[in-house]
């Protein structure tokens, strides 16, 4: 991700709402992990600016890893204690040791060498019976600017993720894909945007994100707070992400 896109996370991730309307859906399956086993050993693979970390804190012990001291120092600035610099393509976790890890918008990183690859790792760093959270990117056709700014390599189809996780030793238990509601002005505005506009070089690209006015912020996140209930109790058929919940067997 270039730099500055951390900076302007920092700044949005707590209002803007297609973040607080993911992190509502996070919070759903580890609130009801945390119902069941009761405080939780949480592992954040790639915590960026550590919003998320903050927020789980609330059902047990909380750690993250970046690969970016800049993410870092933003996490610091949360207040979030227990992040460190690591690498997901080397890091060793250790056999068994949480409860639940998540990996929000890191697998299709560029920097990810091979995504199935860091999938078995975190699969090895799972209690039995413990639980993998991820949220990716769909479909290549969707590729934008947005892309180039955050350094994106690859985007993914629902089968793929699940056979990939399932490749990996997971059992799935959700795979949907997220912000259905928007998919046909997301698609035709970046099917627009490729073929009437240059591709900017990385250091230039800048991505989609920045808060809208309140009114359709919180109209945004209404939507997709309801949408939210579809994806927990039987999925949607297409989105801009994907969405998927998975177990250690």
């Amino acid at each position: 991700m270039e730099p500055g896109e951390y900076e302007v996370m920092y700044r949005v991730e707590d209002v803007h709402w297609w973040y607080r309307a993911l992190h509502e859906l996070v919070l759903h399956f580890v609130s009801e992990e945390n119902r069941k086993k009761g405080q939780l050993h949480i592992f954040d693979a790639g915590c960026g600016t550590g919003r998320l970390c903050q927020l789980m804190s609330a059902y047990g012990d909380v750690t993250g890893c970046d690969i970016s001291d800049l993410a870092l120092e933003f996490c610091r600035k949360r207040k979030v204690p227990s992040v460190f610099r690591a690498d997901l393509n080397d890091i060793e976790l250790g056999p068994g040791r949480y409860d639940i890890i998540t990996s929000v918008d890191v697998l299709y990183h560029k920097a990810v060498r091979d995504d199935s690859f860091v999938l078995r790792k975190l699969y090895h760093a799972l209690k039995p019976g413990g639980v993998i959270i991820l949220n990716l990117v769909a479909y290549n056709f969707l590729k934008s600017f947005h892309d180039i700014a955050v350094h994106t390599e690859r985007r993914y189809k629902r089968k793929d993720v699940i056979q990939q996780l399932t490749d990996a030793g997971f059992t799935v238990e959700k795979a949907s894909y997220r912000v259905g509601f928007l998919f046909l002005p997301i698609t035709c505005y970046r099917l627009i945007q490729k073929t009437f506009l240059k591709y900017p070089e990385a250091r230039e690209a800048r991505s989609d994100l920045h808060v809208p006015p309140r009114f359709l912020n919180k109209m945004l996140l209404r939507c997709n707070l309801i949408e939210n209930i579809f994806i927990k109790n039987f999925g949607i058929p297409f989105g801009t992400s994907i969405f998927a919940v998975a177990r250690k067997v």
